[in-house]
């Protein structure tokens, strides 16, 4: 006799006991993933050993589709993670084949959404219920690396509107920008502050200052605390 087929409500049980199992494991990969990206792959992009023009978007939108439809909880952040991708990849596009302030600005914003979007994503699994474990200390560092990518994109967006935001050394136009953009956030989320590049408009230095104080006040505090109970729980 045929077995009968899967009832829909018995699949989504299958399917979120499966997606509750990996969500923690999850933080790990997507660690993984951005250690690899920020600090190797980036680093080579500006060394001019490949191109991500083409790629780098596509890419990096399904491994943030992947990993929301992974650790989200509730459906209403992975329709919005593709609502973003899909407006993020449209406007990438367009900025390079009908280059124009719209479709620069609209790229902008809809990234800033997604990191927006996977981060909150990302700090409900971390700060959530139940027992911390090691996979939540790394997803804290994720979140901690979101930092550094979301003021990144905002001093784009200043450095968009305010050409000489950052001085000389930083240029709009430069295909290095985001690049240089992305390791003055980290020196400024840091505080290490090497001093070649410099916040000039007073808007810029307010948003460098805000981060310094995030990158000073996070680690102390919340990935500290989560760093406290992830060894409470293993001694016990």
């Amino acid at each position: 006799m045929a077995a009968e087929p899967m009832a829909p409500n018995g699949l989504l049980e299958r399917l979120e006991r499966w997606r509750s199992r990996i969500r923690e494991p999850a933080l790990t990969l997507l660690l993984v993933i951005e250690f690899l990206v920020i600090f190797v792959l980036i680093p080579f992009y500006g060394m001019s050993v490949y191109t991500l023009r083409s790629t780098h978007v596509p890419i990096a939108s399904g491994l943030a589709v992947a990993t929301v439809a992974a650790i989200a909880r509730g459906r209403i952040a992975l329709i919005l993670t593709l609502l973003s991708v899909a407006i993020a990849i449209g406007a990438d596009i367009l900025r390079y084949e009908w280059p124009s302030h719209l479709s620069a600005l609209t790229f902008l914003f809809a990234v800033l959404a997604f990191l927006f979007i996977v981060t909150g994503v990302v700090g409900q699994v971390v700060f959530g219920p139940g027992r911390v474990t090691a996979h939540r200390v790394q997803g804290a560092v994720v979140l901690y690396l979101h930092f550094a990518l979301i003021f990144a994109y905002v001093y784009a967006l200043v450095l968009f509107l305010v050409p000489g935001a950052f001085g000389q050394l930083v240029v709009a136009t430069d295909e290095l920008v985001g690049g240089k953009l992305l390791y003055f956030s980290f020196t400024t989320l840091t505080t290490v502050g090497y001093g070649d590049i410099v916040p000039l408009h007073p808007f810029a230095r307010s948003i460098a200052n805000l981060e310094a104080i995030i990158g000073q006040l996070y680690p102390a505090t919340l990935l500290a605390r989560i760093v406290t109970l992830e060894v409470a729980a293993r001694r016990e």
